[in-house]
């Protein structure tokens, strides 16, 4: 019996793993934000900017831990107490529920505030799962944000909750709207759109996934 060269059962091994990494990234569905709560802006502050978190969710969707990817001091209290209270769908891989991550980013702007929007630095993920051997899992991170205005001849104070799916290139491939306000929700839809991001990675393969942006939206303080 003629024996075939090694090389081709090193083909066939490779191409045995590249099948396996490609059905983890085709069976893997990343956690989201199936309901939101209202994030309140600290009274009497004029702190602006973006608060970003790293959320930690267990197999049932509930919030195990959370790690602030970027902090504004009087402003990141408010955003983990809401958040913490939001509602999660688990992430799942091979049709499981599967522990994981999910980068949030919570938006404080005031209304007629004049100084220029606050320089914005790279908000990447930190933690990366991994348990019972199964690829680790790293959401996407946020390189770049954009501020929606305020509609004109507004009074109201609200929070319009935006889920964007970021598929494998990084790029904004769907948007969702888990918490709505009319007029509000075009204004964050808008500014939503204008982000930028890093895509997340199940082992060493990019993979899509889902990030949720809260606008909190205040009128000038004189009006309140």
């Amino acid at each position: 019996m003629k024996r075939l060269p090694g090389s081709i059962y090193f083909a066939a091994f490779m191409l045995v793993c590249s099948a396996g990494l490609a059905w983890d990234s085709i069976s893997f569905k990343p956690p989201e934000v199936t309901s939101a709560s209202e994030v309140q802006y600290p009274v009497r502050s004029i702190a602006d900017g973006v608060v970003v978190l790293e959320v930690s969710l267990d197999a049932n969707g509930g919030v195990a831990g959370m790690h602030v990817l970027r902090d504004i001091v009087s402003l990141t209290p408010a955003a983990i107490a809401s958040v913490q209270s939001w509602k999660f769908k688990p992430a799942s891989l091979k049709g499981m529920p599967h522990p994981s991550e999910m980068t949030i980013a919570v938006v404080f702007r005031p209304a007629g505030y004049l100084a220029a929007p606050p320089s914005f630095t790279p908000a990447l993920p930190r933690i990366q799962s991994s348990s019972g051997g199964e690829p680790s899992y790293k959401p996407a991170g946020i390189t770049s944000v954009a501020y929606p205005e305020y509609p004109v001849n507004s009074v109201l104070t609200c929070t319009v909750v935006v889920q964007l799916t970021i598929n494998d290139a990084g790029k904004i491939e769907g948007t969702e709207v888990v918490r709505g306000v009319v007029p509000f929700t075009d204004f964050a839809l808008g500014a939503a759109k204008r982000w930028e991001f890093q895509a997340a990675k199940l082992g060493q393969k990019t993979v899509a996934s889902k990030v949720a942006i809260a606008f909190l939206f205040r009128p000038p303080l004189a009006t309140q």
